[in-house]
């Protein structure tokens, strides 16, 4: 089994929903996916990227965990060691797009527990809403299989607090593919999903990727008003937006289900 390392993936975010209404959604995008320990020494190595600093492309502990500064290795390491897989997890590394210019937005950032053998063990999902609320559900991984965790988030405002994810994940390689899909009792309403091919991670790949998707999270931002609007037009309304849950992080007890 090979081991995972730090690189680029590029690929394409895709978004379905199925009701009350149908609508689709598809964009072009970059994401970085970075050994957590391992940021200072890749800000090092590379001209254009800075770890909690300015640069063309840059990671922030802030943007990430708890806000406050904590750093990203600190934060998700607490929360590994906190369940019984953490044991045995030796490296971690973080799917996110990088701050390009200073500005970052990241309505999801997965960070992948690896054994010392590279075998998955735990799958963490960061979720954030552009109300600047962010909870996380750390879930026991069985690769190529389904996890599922009760939401507690509100996160797109014509979708209530309710129902479950169902996350698909396998072990990133040359390709990574990521599926999360949101079921309530009314049955499924959404499906999204990432499929994306490995990049090098080098000064040369970090440029091409700015100039070929200029301002990225601009257009992530933009891209996100846009399509509300466009389901305002198709007759969704917002649906009340609930106080974030009291606890920041859900842990589930196993890979196919329950918490």
């Amino acid at each position: 089994m090979s081991k995972p390392q730090s690189c680029l993936y590029r690929g394409e975010v895709g978004h379905h929903r199925l009701a009350p209404v149908r609508h689709e959604l598809r964009y072009k995008v970059y994401n970085f996916f970075a050994d957590i320990d391992d940021l200072p020494g890749l800000a090092n190595h590379l001209r254009f990227f800075s770890y909690n600093g300015l640069n063309l492309f840059s990671i922030a502990d802030r943007d990430h965990g708890p806000g406050d500064g904590t750093s990203i290795s600190d934060h998700v390491w607490s929360l590994v060691k906190a369940t019984t897989e953490g044991a045995d997890v030796r490296r971690i590394f973080m799917f996110c797009y990088p701050r390009v210019l200073g500005y970052v937005f990241n309505p999801l950032t997965v960070y992948y527990a690896f054994d010392a053998k590279g075998a998955l063990r735990l799958a963490i999902y960061e979720v954030n809403n552009t109300y600047g609320d962010r909870h996380t559900y750390v879930i026991p991984a069985s690769v190529g299989l389904q996890q599922t965790c009760a939401k507690k988030l509100y996160v797109s405002p014509f979708n209530a607090v309710e129902g479950h994810y169902i996350f698909t994940i396998d072990t990133p390689g040359d390709r990574l593919s990521l599926g999360i899909a949101l079921t309530t009792q009314d049955g499924p309403r959404l499906n999204a999903w990432f499929s994306g091919s490995r990049i090098a991670l080098t000064d040369r790949a970090l440029l091409r990727s700015f100039f070929g998707l200029p301002l990225l999270p601009l257009r992530i931002v933009g891209g996100i008003h846009w399509e509300a609007a466009k389901l305002w037009l198709k007759g969704l309304r917002p649906v009340a937006r609930p106080a974030p849950p009291a606890q920041a992080t859900s842990y589930a007890k196993t890979a196919s289900g329950g918490e």
